[in-house]
């Protein structure tokens, strides 16, 4: 006698739950869990000196952090460091697609070489520009002393840290920016340049009347992706300034880390991260309420 084995499909649910379930249990490993204790931490004391111990002190963290100065500072030194970065990011974005965009003899190469930058780590780009802007052997040196003037030029001084920093940032994101601004200008009806030269329009023109208004939502999405990425960057600062000249780079991200790996504050340093984390969100929606809601 013959038996016949049944065999159970899955439903469309169990299905889709069967494929989900990895990327849920590699969620809680690396997303969940850490979020999780980085909560619990900002409501503790933990103190490693003399055995690990932990007590409940509720708000306690979060109130030491708002009437702390350094954090006041480096709140100040990371908006500051953003929006230079994003301007620059997109203004740098921009010129390249544009350039991109016209015909030339090797364009492919040039396309491949522009997009170079984007391919470098963080840490790469930070390596780099604290060579670049250094004022004994930096580039600023030379071109100093190209002109005849015999003095050392060092960009990375209290005055203009910020900006050596966002030109870097800058240089290291907008090659990304250009491609997704030149993918979308590719997509713009070539008749709208036709009825603008029956117009009388020049460049500017074009620029103004046709590409741009084509531009706003890619612009908007990467002002928003430029600004969150300039935030929360660490190993770049780190690894360029150490947040210095003394405190002039100390972004909110270095002064988690120093409070977090190098004071041992551990609730201290949680509750600042979820204080960078609200001023993220805040900007995001910001962006969005202010820009975003026009172009969707």
């Amino acid at each position: 006698m013959r038996f016949r084995q049944k065999v159970r499909e899955l439903s469309t649910f169990q299905f889709a739950l069967l494929l989900t379930l990895p990327v849920f249990i590699f969620l809680i490993a690396v997303i969940i869990y850490p979020l999780g204790y980085a909560v619990w931490a900002s409501f503790h004391r933990i103190i490693f000196f003399g055995g690990y111990r932990t007590s409940f002190v509720g708000f306690e963290n979060y109130s030491a952090v708002l009437k702390s100065p350094a954090f006041w500072h480096s709140l100040r030194v990371s908006l500051r460091f953003t929006a230079e970065s994003v301007v620059l990011t997109l203004l740098i974005g921009l010129g390249i697609a544009l350039a991109l965009a016209r015909s030339f003899p090797g364009k492919g190469v040039i396309r491949s070489l522009a997009i170079l930058p984007w391919a470098f780590s963080r840490y790469g780009v930070g390596i780099t520009f604290k060579y670049l802007w250094r004022g004994h052997a930096g580039l600023p040196t030379a071109l100093a002393y190209l002109f005849g003037m015999e003095t050392r030029v060092s960009v990375l001084n209290h005055q203009t840290v910020i900006e050596g920093l966002a030109i870097g940032n800058a240089w290291n994101l907008a090659p990304l920016v250009a491609f997704f601004l030149l993918a979308n200008m590719e997509t713009i009806p070539s008749r709208l340049y036709d009825l603008a030269e029956i117009d009388h329009l020049g460049p500017f023109g074009k620029f103004f009347y046709v590409t741009l208004p084509y531009l706003r939502y890619t612009l908007f999405v990467f002002t928003v992706i430029v600004a969150v990425l300039s935030l929360k960057v660490f190993d770049y600062i780190f690894v360029q300034t150490g947040g210095g000249p003394g405190v002039a780079s100390a972004t909110l991200t270095y002064q988690i880390y120093k409070e977090s790996f190098q004071h041992l504050n551990l609730g201290y340093g949680a509750a600042m991260s979820f204080y960078l984390l609200g001023v993220i969100l805040a900007i995001a929606f910001t962006l969005y309420g202010v820009w975003g809601r026009k172009e969707l």
